[in-house]
């Protein structure tokens, strides 16, 4: 989120959470999309709302549900949240929200190649991702407004903090102490307008919701 530089119209009155969750926020960078100043400041909120202590996990998560699910229903991006911490929880997997959705090969930039090891950058293989909004060779930008007017896109916001919603009842934050798996233990799923994956007859199919197939 390249440090969560906020627009000078953001202050203090805004984002009340401690400090200490306010620096780790600007100062490490916490998922892999760039947010807009009002992507920000939604994140911010929620931030406070729910009293996250763990905002690394609840960025990856919600950046997952966002992008694999921005234009479903509440329950289809429930459904979304609860594949990607079925994954968390099964062994086959990484342990953690980030590594789970930023799973994949990496390769380092050709620029860092040139210079000391130290400072390596590495970027996910093209189209080689669990899930393939990390790796698409697209830009991860959450646009909840224009950047140049500050004009609000309503849907992309909402869209947002819905996500974010989700992502805190999904890690038990809130009134939903632990959130309902609508997918009964599903740990693949995929847009069936969209592809017809070969490796999809290889799982038992469990259920579909908005535009996914579920599977285990």
């Amino acid at each position: 989120m390249n440090k969560f530089m906020l627009a000078t119209m953001v202050g203090a009155a805004i984002y009340t959470a401690s400090p200490a969750k306010t620096d780790m926020v600007y100062e490490q960078k916490l998922g892999a999309a760039e947010l807009t100043g009002q992507a920000q400041m939604i994140l911010f909120d929620k931030i406070n709302e729910f009293k996250v202590d763990n905002v690394s996990d609840l960025v990856c998560l919600a950046e997952n549900i966002y992008f694999e699910s921005r234009a479903e229903s509440i329950e289809g991006k429930a459904a979304v949240a609860n594949v990607t911490r079925n994954r968390v929880k099964d062994k086959r997997w990484p342990e953690t929200y980030c590594q789970v959705v930023q799973q994949g090969p990496k390769r380092e930039s050709w620029k860092t190649k040139q210079t000391p090891e130290d400072d390596a950058v590495y970027y996910p293989i093209k189209h080689r991702c669990q899930f393939s909004w990390y790796c698409d060779g697209k830009a991860d930008k959450i646009w909840a407004n224009k950047e140049k007017t500050g004009v609000t896109i309503e849907s992309n916001a909402k869209a947002w903090a819905d996500s974010l919603t989700v992502a805190a009842w999904t890690l038990g934050y809130g009134n939903y102490i632990d959130l309902r798996d609508n997918t009964d233990g599903a740990v693949f799923y995929y847009n069936h307008n969209l592809v017809n994956p070969s490796w999809a007859g290889s799982y038992t199919y469990i259920t579909t919701i908005g535009n996914h197939t579920f599977l285990r």
